[in-house]
């Protein structure tokens, strides 16, 4: 009889240590977390067109061959995203690039390359290829009611300081880094004077421009923000 009374409490407690088990396996943090990377075009460029002569933009894509965080020790976390055509929204709307999972860290930078297509096999779009000529970024639209395509066979290594830092810690449920890109400001010199996407005495202004023109910030979602929630 006694044997029989003790093992109803022998399967609760074993019952116990597997609920108990699984739970210490769900509440790891340690593991790498989620990091998004969006981009858009900021929403008052539309605004700004007519100041440079911009009738309208109609198209802006270009090829990217690689994205980049990198940490304050100089250690980096690479986002696979070889031979990626991005075709930007002209009406500000954001759009995601990539998403991974990265150590935790703290990092300060964010790296992309934006590279033509040199082997022929990165993208079917005609836009980026002229005869024997291959592009890494093609801009359309319409200046001073002229229709105009802006193409560039440049690689750009873009550079973009995060300020403050993306804290990716063990308390970090997902992060994003946010590009954003200001295409008027590719059409203008140093002093402000409009340059023509059609004359190409302006292309290496221009060039400049837009390697200048990308901005990143990181946003961080942690458990620790919960507790300020009402």
């Amino acid at each position: 009889m006694k044997l029989l009374k003790a093992t109803p409490l022998l399967t609760l407690a074993s019952l116990m240590f597997l609920v108990i088990g699984c739970d210490t396996t769900n509440t790891n943090t340690d593991g790498p977390k989620s990091v998004s990377v969006n981009m858009q075009i900021q929403t008052n460029t539309a605004s700004k067109m007519k100041a440079v002569s911009l009738d309208s933009l109609t198209e802006i894509k270009f090829l990217v061959e690689e994205l980049e965080l990198e940490s304050v020790n100089d250690d980096s976390a690479d986002f696979e995203v070889e031979d990626l055509v991005v075709n930007m929204p002209l009406n500000g709307q954001e759009i995601e690039l990539t998403t991974r999972e990265i150590p935790v860290g703290l990092y300060e930078e964010f790296e992309m390359e934006i590279k033509n297509d040199d082997d022929g096999t990165s993208t079917s779009d005609p836009d980026f290829f002229d005869g024997d000529e291959e592009y890494s970024i093609v801009v359309k639209g319409f200046y001073n009611g002229e229709e105009f395509m802006f193409r560039s066979n440049k690689d750009f290594e873009i550079e973009m300081d995060l300020n403050p830092p993306l804290e990716i810690s063990e308390t970090t449920n997902s992060a994003v880094i946010n590009i954003s890109i200001d295409p008027t400001l590719w059409f203008l010199d140093d002093q402000g004077n409009a340059l023509n996407p059609n004359d190409p005495g302006n292309w290496e202004q221009i060039e400049e421009n837009i390697e200048n023109s990308f901005e990143a910030e990181g946003e961080e979602d942690d458990d620790d923000d919960d507790d300020y929630d009402d």
